[in-house]
């Protein structure tokens, strides 16, 4: 919350740019693939104002994050972030690309919010993500739904309470098991998609006067080890 736009750094900046560009590209490139048409199949057209990435439909908010995060990951050459294991820009720039379309954002404040999403996952990623604990669990889908929450929360403007609601509403939304590689399945292609559907609807549960527990990440039955 008391991150200020003009205090981030030109290098995280010029980085955010690349990593968008990067993410539109992938999300265009595989908007065709199984797993991005099928996740686009569930919108609904023209109940919304948001975009699908690669087509010419018009979508609702929650619809166009999940579709778009999906086709971000079709390809998987995504941006990662190695420490915490965990793709970031499919979960935290498609719910505020969404978010934008709906309101009036101009690039600074959609630069800052996306760069607080980013380091949000990345350190939640750092202190949950152990070899053990990706022998049974997707890091994205654990660390997603927190870096979108963050990251949709403070391209909305809201204060320590609604952010820290919209945080702990978001860790009660994580999972996604890393049993695919196994039998070559499909559900990893949606682990991001979920991921970063749940922290927009978190964020706004939070802006709605939704109240998520103050230890949902470190009290004794938190998502924080």
């Amino acid at each position: 919350v008391g991150t200020r736009s003009d205090a981030i750094a030109a290098a995280a900046r010029d980085k955010l740019t690349i990593c968008l560009l990067d993410f539109l590209a992938c999300a265009f490139e595989a908007h065709s693939l199984p797993w991005a048409r099928q996740a686009a199949a569930l919108s609904t057209d023209g109940a919304g104002v948001c975009t699908i990435v690669g087509t010419g439909r018009r979508v609702p908010t929650s619809d166009a994050t999940f579709a778009n995060s999906v086709a971000g990951h079709g390809l998987v050459r995504e941006d990662m972030h190695t420490g915490s294991v965990s793709h970031l820009g499919i979960v935290v720039l498609p719910p505020l690309l969404a978010l934008a379309q709906e309101r009036r954002v101009d690039g600074k404040t959609f630069a800052t919010a996306a760069i607080v999403g980013y380091e949000v996952g990345g350190r939640v990623g750092r202190a949950l993500v152990t070899p053990e604990f990706t022998r049974t669990f997707r890091p994205t889908a654990f660390t997603g739904p927190l870096a979108a929450a963050a990251a949709c929360s403070r391209l909305l403007g809201y204060d320590e309470r609604a952010t820290a609601s919209a945080l702990s509403l978001a860790a009660n939304m994580v999972g996604g098991l890393n049993q695919w590689p196994r039998t070559g399945a499909d559900e990893m292609f949606f682990h991001p998609g979920t991921a970063s559907r749940n922290g927009l609807t978190a964020a706004l549960l939070a802006g709605l006067g939704a109240h998520g527990s103050e230890e949902a990440l470190d009290g004794v039955a938190g998502l924080l080890p």
